[in-house]
């Protein structure tokens, strides 16, 4: 299966909390999945996942990977558990339950037998299904068990389960009997084979329960008095120990005598039940997305929003934002806040950005992440904020501008602008009056640049935008009109500017921007039915559409510099793509602190922990 750009190198692919894992100790086959249904699996081998594929519902907890790691298996909340090759994703086996009443049996655990020949299920019914994957179909169903996980043993003839009061049984598919073993206190929620077959280890209220196999006799068990709540268990890959994961540690526990052996901070403040344990140790999901594990660097959240201008490109990932420089990834700073809007200037000094919280727009730094000042609660929720050489600008929740200018260590406003646009240097500063007309300031006076230039039309202005690194300005009137304004001897000569007409857009425009030479301008609307946007791309001279990009989220930034369009993807990721859509490069946040940038031919750039 040829994966997209984004999907490359793509070490932490969930965006969503991570809600099950499994991993084969004999192949170091893994798989993952999230709460958006997003599947990943990493075969034997490789770095990162070599599929990634969507099964339109959530997963939780329902996934398998066969012994030897050639098949994987998924069950989702509508009911459908299907079996994949792990080679190339085909789809071996598939059952699914048509309608609404699939979620009934959503799917909360399964098993392959040690051929890969069967896979069983847990589903929230309390319905355990075995299924014959080479001949597609059920073979059997038992009702009245419940839990987070079902095994087969060694021989494939039973199933390790755990019925309605929370008991560990043994289910005899030759017979069709249940084994009884000795009732654990409290009742478990996970029980699991240790690989020798001579034990079953199982969590619960209580803590830990170790119970011997033939005779189903309790060994041993430890108590969970003190701890922060244990989540799963999971077995070593030599099958010698156990850890417990709690909602702040991982707890290890040498087998069979279950004595502690040691305990450490797993990292996630949201652990979830997802967690394995490879040849690298314990992992464990978190609610970010990401995979934790015990000495770990910090890893990066996924991007909330990203922008950039120029060489310049800013990711937002929670309440840290890292700065791209070309291909390489500065280091990351921490924030005040967890942003959903943020703005670089072209020459890379200052980042702007607003707030989830309900505080001001933030100024900082761009190159050092130094905090420079909070511009107060009446730029909360600001519909626009800009930043052009030493100014920064944003509309006011109560209406009007503000715009401060960091030089001189001044602060402008004026009530009635109902929107504004600031040029990529800070020369000027376009406004547009109440009655929807233009005026060109100096935003280090706050006094016009140049005359007002001649109206279009009577119908009002509502987006203004300039052109990148050219004295001519783009205008949208209230009628969907495109048009263009060249400031060249209005500057020389302080005559009123005469624009000209150079579409009628016929769309709901929210974004406006001209790019560099300027030979296109971007606009950006939405699809409230798709709840996505399109960019489209006008030859400003031909005045023709000469490009649309269609699908893309509702946020996407188009880059004034280069005309490419930015937008946060799969696993912590840039993605940039041309004006006709197509991708061309990726910058991307790994776990543990690392970075790589890529395109189609290969990778640009990488920290030094992916170089070596």
């Amino acid at each position: 299966m040829q994966l997209s750009m984004v999907d490359r190198y793509c070490a932490a692919p969930h965006a969503a909390p991570v809600s099950a894992a499994a991993f084969d100790s004999q192949s170091g086959a893994l798989i993952t999945a999230d709460e958006w249904g997003t599947v990943a699996i990493t075969r034997q081998g490789e770095a990162y996942p070599a599929l990634l594929f969507d099964m339109g519902s959530p997963v939780m907890g329902s996934v398998a990977m066969c012994r030897g790691g050639a098949l994987a298996a998924v069950g989702d909340e509508q009911g459908t558990v299907a079996v994949y090759k792990t080679w190339d994703a085909t789809c071996v086996f598939e059952d699914t339950k048509e309608g609404p009443t699939g979620s009934q049996r959503a799917m909360r655990a399964l098993a392959f037998n040690p051929a890969a020949t069967i896979v069983a299920t847990l589903s929230i019914d309390g319905i355990v299904r075995i299924f014959d994957i080479q001949r597609w179909e059920r073979l059997a169903n038992y009702q009245g068990f419940s839990g987070e996980s079902i095994e087969f043993n060694e021989r494939g003839d039973r199933l390790l389960v755990i019925d309605t009061l929370g008991q560990p049984k043994l289910l005899d598919l030759m017979s069709q009997e249940q084994l009884d073993l000795e009732m654990v206190p409290g009742g478990v929620r996970v029980a699991r084979f240790v690989p020798d077959g001579r034990h079953v280890v199982a969590i619960g209220q209580a803590g830990i329960t170790l119970i011997g196999l033939p005779d189903g006799r309790i060994r041993n068990s430890f108590s969970a008095r003190g701890s922060s709540g244990m989540q799963t268990v999971v077995l070593s890959p030599k099958g010698d120990a156990i850890a417990a994961i709690t909602g702040r540690s991982v707890h290890v526990f040498s087998l069979p005598d279950l004595q502690p052996v040691g305990s450490e901070k797993h990292g996630a403040a949201e652990p979830t039940t997802a967690a394995f344990w490879d040849w690298r140790g314990v992992a464990v999901g978190g609610r970010d997305g990401l995979l934790h594990r015990p000495g770990a660097k910090p890893s990066l959240e996924a991007i909330v929003c990203c922008s950039g201008f120029g060489e310049h490109r800013v990711a937002v990932h929670g309440d840290k934002v890292a700065v791209w420089l070309g291909n390489v990834q500065k280091r990351p700073f921490q924030t005040r806040h967890r942003f959903v809007e943020s703005r670089i200037d072209r020459d890379g000094r200052l980042l702007i950005a607003l707030p989830d919280d309900g505080t001001g727009v933030q100024v900082y730094e761009a190159k050092t992440g130094r905090h420079l000042f909070d511009a107060g609660p009446d730029t909360t929720d600001t519909p626009k904020l800009e930043v052009g050489g030493p100014f920064v600008g944003c509309m006011l929740t109560r209406g009007g501008l503000r715009w401060y200018d960091l030089r001189q260590n001044n602060v402008f406003e004026l009530p009635w602008v109902t929107t504004f646009a600031l040029s990529g240097s800070g020369t000027w500063l376009a406004v547009v009056t109440p009655k929807g007309q233009v005026r060109v300031l100096d935003p280090a006076s706050g006094k016009d640049a140049v005359p007002k230039p001649d109206p279009l039309s009577d119908s009002p202005i509502r987006l203004v935008s300039f052109v990148n690194r050219r004295p001519d300005m783009l205008v949208l009137d209230a009628q969907g009109v495109l048009s263009v304004y060249d400031l060249t001897d209005s500057v020389k000569s302080q005559v009123p500017a005469v624009g000209r007409d150079v579409l009628d857009m016929n769309v709901e425009v929210d974004r406006l921007w001209g790019i560099t030479g300027g030979k296109y301008a971007a606009v950006r609307f939405q699809n409230p039915e798709t709840q996505t946007a399109t960019v489209i791309y006008v030859d400003l001279g031909t005045c023709e559409v000469v490009s649309e990009v269609s699908d893309l989220l509702p946020y996407a930034w188009v880059d004034p510099e280069t005309g490419d369009i930015l937008q946060p993807a799969r696993g912590a990721a840039i993605l940039e793509l041309d004006m006709w859509g197509k991708e061309k490069r990726v910058l991307r946040a790994l776990p543990e602190g690392e970075w790589i940038s890529f395109n189609e031919r290969g990778v640009l750039d990488a920290s030094e922990g992916v170089r070596r």
